[in-house]
């Protein structure tokens, strides 16, 4: 390794880390780790002159000092050729609960794989290298920066077939051999079958394009390695992939289509014994607009069943955070109050909190110094009135649906559907992905401190860094609370199946339609009959308020139907909101323009 690179990645790791990484003090506490002392070791090692690291140890070494941080958004990134390869085996295992022990079954194979006699769909995989599948799976992810215990294993498990060779440690043998129950299932004696490392090499960085998709946005929370591995193994499965409830278990009714396939892979009805419902997939958050996501959503759910809604989100690795919090208002009447975010305090970010963008957050970083507090004050990345500026668009009950996968601005979106009291969340595992933080790639970091002799923009080979420079913490009754490491806790958990693996989640779905099944259904429309004059169709539903503006109008006690409202035209406001209650609660809410 070259003295001059080597050391010039570290003394940029070390400063910061040091002065702009926000979860530095909660790592230390909670996982007793320094990373500041392995790197000033590391930077040691490099110069001595009796057995130089070569190379591969010096990366190998920089990606274990921040994995042990146990933080997917803060990572060092290899230079090229790692970061345009990704290494990969071609099938997929999931993990399932069979008679209350945990199985780990292949749910996807690719038509090129080498076929070995049982080896297909539905396998069981019970040994991997001569090891345990269980333990060989607790031990890969204890090498991954998973924030909690499912958030590891299920890292651990992604990456027991698929690796983004930019940010994980490569393979350590050149095959693995693998013993398996035949899907079969003709026969109990194990067989093995033996399948070589591929690597996947994209002409331009997969990392690239996710870093190009969402711009060099100040207010991005993804999981980048997580989101490269999605799109390669899209790419490696995709043609024979089939994703989204089944027809023959929910109905004949299809997949709608979306202007944003990629972000929307499955919108359908499910109909089940507890009812009709809408079935809506969020695969990513990863979207360069939010408005045309929201207009996106809204057009959806407005050709499905209205009596209730299955939102999976399992799997999101997060993107624009703007697309996740101003989600949230389409589905609840109430205001939303969106979470908030801290600077570390330091140098660093003092100087960050100069410019007009940061400025909220610089009093409090500057007090610092008389206060001695470790974090800034928590403020939200938006003006309160752009979370509400929509309003409800979906009326019914909603259960979200979240596994350990999901992550950063899913994290934050199933705190914010949690912590707002939206509806129900159902987990198929104990939490949530747990990354709490807004995260910033290295260029961006570049820009903002100006300093180009000590943070030079183009590093060696494209190597880069990335990270989490503004946490998270919740509002309502978890309010305060941080989501790094902690994540959602979901208030139902599924325990996943074999037919959920190879029937594409369906006691996943039924056990969501039974929650949504007794829950209350409410509907209020309003539509224009006149230059001054509204009809207002209302089920289960006491009382009527409608308001211009935030000005009150009237308030109406109503039965069930039909009811004509006059709006005088002299009231200055955009829209006619009326909000429709339940006695006392408040339970849908509608806005008609009046322009």
């Amino acid at each position: 390794m070259a003295l001059p690179v080597g050391n010039k990645l570290i003394d940029i790791s070390i400063d910061l880390i040091e002065k702009l990484y926000v979860h530095l003090p909660l790592k230390r506490s909670m996982y007793a780790v320094n990373p500041i002392q392995r790197l000033r070791l590391l930077e040691r090692r490099l110069n001595a002159t009796l057995r130089p690291l070569t190379e591969r140890q010096f990366y190998n070494e920089m990606l274990s000092i921040f994995s042990q941080m146990r933080d997917l958004h803060t990572a060092f990134v290899l230079p090229e050729p790692f970061r345009s390869a990704t290494a990969y085996l071609p099938f997929r295992l999931e993990a399932c609960t069979e008679n209350g022990r945990r199985k780990y079954v292949v749910s996807e194979l690719m038509s090129e794989a080498p076929r070995h006699q049982g080896f297909d769909r539905g396998t069981e995989v019970t040994h991997w290298n001569g090891v345990a599948i269980a333990r060989a799976v607790a031990s890969n992810a204890e090498r991954e920066a998973g924030s909690n215990a499912a958030a590891r294993h299920a890292q651990g498990l992604a990456s027991m077939t698929i690796r983004w060779l930019g940010q994980s440690l490569p393979p350590d043998e050149d095959w693995i051999d693998v013993s398996f129950l035949p899907a079969s299932r003709r026969s109990s004696k194990p067989r093995v079958a033996r399948f070589v490392w591929r690597v996947f090499r994209q002409q331009s960085s997969a990392e690239h394009e996710v870093a190009r998709a969402s711009g060099r946005s100040v207010h991005l929370g993804m999981d980048t390695r997580g989101e490269v591995e999605r799109q390669v193994r899209q790419f490696l499965f995709g043609r024979h992939r089939r994703v989204g409830p089944a027809s023959r278990h929910f109905g004949r009714a299809g997949d709608l289509l979306s202007f944003m396939p990629e972000v929307f892979p499955s919108c359908r009805d499910v109909q089940t014994p507890h009812g009709r419902f809408a079935y809506v997939r969020i695969a990513t958050f990863n979207v360069g607009d939010d408005e045309a996501f929201l207009q996106e959503f809204i057009r959806i759910i407005g050709q499905l069943s209205q009596n209730g809604m299955i939102l999976d989100v399992r799997g999101n690795l997060g993107g624009l955070i703007h697309a996740g919090e101003r989600l949230l208002q389409l589905l609840t009447p109430r205001p939303i109050d969106p979470c908030r975010f801290h600077f570390v305090n330091s140098t660093r970010t003092e100087k960050i909190t100069q410019r007009r963008a940061f400025r909220a957050w610089h009093e409090s970083i500057a007090q610092a110094v008389e206060t001695g507090a470790e974090y800034s004050q928590g403020l939200t990345l938006l003006p309160a009135a752009r979370y509400n500026d929509i309003g409800q668009k979906y009326q019914g009950p909603v259960v979200l649906v979240t596994d350990a996968l999901c992550y950063s601005t899913t994290d934050i979106f199933a705190a914010g559907f949690q912590d707002n009291q939206i509806g129900k969340v159902l987990g198929v595992d104990e939490s949530t992905g747990a990354g709490g933080a807004n995260v910033w790639e290295y260029p961006l970091i570049c820009d903002l401190l100006r300093r180009p002799g000590q943070f030079p923009k183009d590093l060696p080979g494209s190597a880069s860094f990335r990270f989490a420079v503004r946490r998270v913490t919740r509002i309502g009754r978890a309010s305060g609370l941080p989501l790094e490491d902690f994540g959602v806790q979901p208030d139902e958990v599924h325990e996943f199946t074999r037919n959920d693996v190879l029937k594409r989640n369906v006691d996943l779905i039924h056990h969501a339609a039974a929650l949504l099944g007794p829950m209350p259904k409410q509907r209020l429309t309003a539509t224009r009959s006149g230059p001054s004059t509204f009809a207002v169709e209302c089920t289960n539903i006491d009382r009527v308020d409608a308001y211009i503006g935030d000005r009150p109008l009237t308030s109406i006690n109503v039965q069930p139907g039909h009811i004509d409202l006059r709006v005088r035209s002299r009231r200055a406001g955009k829209a006619l909101c009326l909000q429709g209650f339940r006695g006392e609660d408040l339970v849908a809410a509608t806005r008609v323009p009046l322009r």
